[in-house]
């Protein structure tokens, strides 16, 4: 398979996992606000769908961002800062790519608060794919050689 392949596909699988991880945490934390507040609020659940699929772009930035700065550093060396760095990067250029667009219907505050919203999702989904990653354990079996990024 051709490295480019093999990079598309794990942007995607990033964004997949962005998305759903995105959206399990936001759906939970929406079940808690209704159940502390007594009653059923369908605006967090729809933020709670919104969120997740906000995640998606997010995810592909931030494995695009990872693939170019992180080629030929194996998986097990990259801190788990510099991965939420790239996340929040991945967040910032999706709110960059909006920004251009909505430039005229935010204002200030909603802009900053966009921007925040954006970034600490980047951040947060990345730092949390990391430790989800380092906690599934090694693929790789004994005596087979480590797969750097760059390599898929």
């Amino acid at each position: 398979m051709p490295r480019w392949l093999r990079v598309i596909r794990g942007m995607i699988g990033t964004g997949l996992t962005f998305a759903a991880s995105v959206g399990v945490v936001s759906s939970v934390i929406a079940v808690l606000i209704s159940l502390l507040g007594g009653s059923l609020d369908p605006e967090l659940f729809r933020l709670a769908v919104a969120s997740a699929i906000w995640a998606f772009p997010i995810g592909v930035a931030f494995s695009g961002v990872l693939s170019l700065t992180a080629r030929g550093v194996s998986f097990d060396k990259l801190s788990l800062p510099r991965f939420a760095a790239l996340g929040a990067l991945g967040g910032l250029l999706l709110f960059g790519v909006l920004a251009l667009n909505a430039w005229d219907a935010w204002s200030v505050s909603d802009a900053i608060t966009n921007a925040a919203i954006f970034v600490l999702l980047g951040g947060g989904s990345a730092t949390g794919t990391l430790m989800l990653a380092r906690r599934a354990g090694p693929v790789i079996k004994p005596g087979e050689e480590s797969r750097s990024l760059g390599e898929g």
